[in-house]
């Protein structure tokens, strides 16, 4: 099954119930019940991009207005906001800020529920100073799942975060918190500090192993997991700011802009 043909579904299909049974039963299957979704290439059509937020009305209507979106916060009392000092596209970008304390997570998330394409791309813009020291991890863009479907009782699903190197700067990895695996890359790509760096993720929901999650960075495939549940049913929230448990300074701020959800790839060009 192609990306493509996933995508050409009507998008309110409902994905299977029984997440975790249907999930034992494809780890009983083996490989054979894997299929390896074609991830296609960078498009243009703009009927495919579903929503887009700039920050170009100096504000987060793009976010929160349609009440499909919002602010997530945890152990942070500075609001996120839209700043003209730094931008990467237009006039304005966001800025979110985080402090975690004594190896507690400190979260600013901003997020949107809808829309949500059964298979789809998500991308962001991110800048991340230099001054950023990360003890442990530093997530940017996150997924969430709700056991009941009606974006109520919410848990993780799936996290792109940075990491430091042995040998000093970041890179991205990918946790899974379903099967609870964490995947790095077999030769990090460093992402670029005091410098905006676009992530773009594709996800394919299923509830039973047909599923895949990929990320580009900067248009260059960095990580990839298939044949695999990704997500319980139909409802997921995409997450896109900063959380971590051990940061320095604190807090810290991180910067993101031209953010989009699309049916197709649309890399660092567009």
């Amino acid at each position: 099954m192609t990306a493509k043909s996933i995508v050409a579904r009507v998008q309110s299909e409902a994905l299977a119930a029984g997440f975790f049974a249907c999930l034992v039963a494809g780890l009983l299957a083996g490989p054979a019940c894997a299929k390896r979704a074609d991830l296609g290439s960078i498009g243009d059509g703009s009927a495919s991009v579903l929503w887009r937020g700039t920050f170009e009305p100096g504000d987060l209507s793009e976010w929160t207005g349609d009440g499909e979106g919002g602010i997530y916060s945890q152990n942070i009392g500075i609001k996120p906001s839209v700043i003209s000092a730094m931008a990467h596209g237009g006039h304005y970008a966001g800025l979110v800020a985080i402090a975690p304390t004594a190896s507690m997570v400190s979260t600013t998330y901003l997020f949107r529920n809808q829309p949500s394409p059964a298979a789809g791309y998500y991308s962001a813009w991110f800048y991340v100073p230099s001054s950023i020291t990360v003890g442990s991890w530093l997530s940017l863009t996150h997924f969430s799942g709700s056991q009941t479907g009606n974006g109520k009782n919410l848990f993780a699903i799936w996290d792109v975060n940075l990491y430091t190197l042995p040998g000093g700067g970041l890179a991205a990895q990918l946790y899974d918190y379903v099967h609870q695996v964490n995947l790095q890359q077999t030769n990090p790509i460093p992402v670029p500090l005091d410098a905006w760096v676009q992530i773009e993720i594709f996800l394919s929901k299923a509830a039973d192993p047909s599923g895949e999650v990929a990320v580009w960075q900067d248009g260059t495939p960095i990580l990839q997991r298939s044949g695999v549940a990704t997500a319980p049913n139909d409802w997921v929230q995409w997450d896109l700011g900063g959380a971590s448990d051990n940061l320095l300074p604190s807090p810290a701020d991180v910067y993101l802009d031209d953010a989009a959800i699309s049916l197709i790839r649309l890399g660092p060009g567009s």
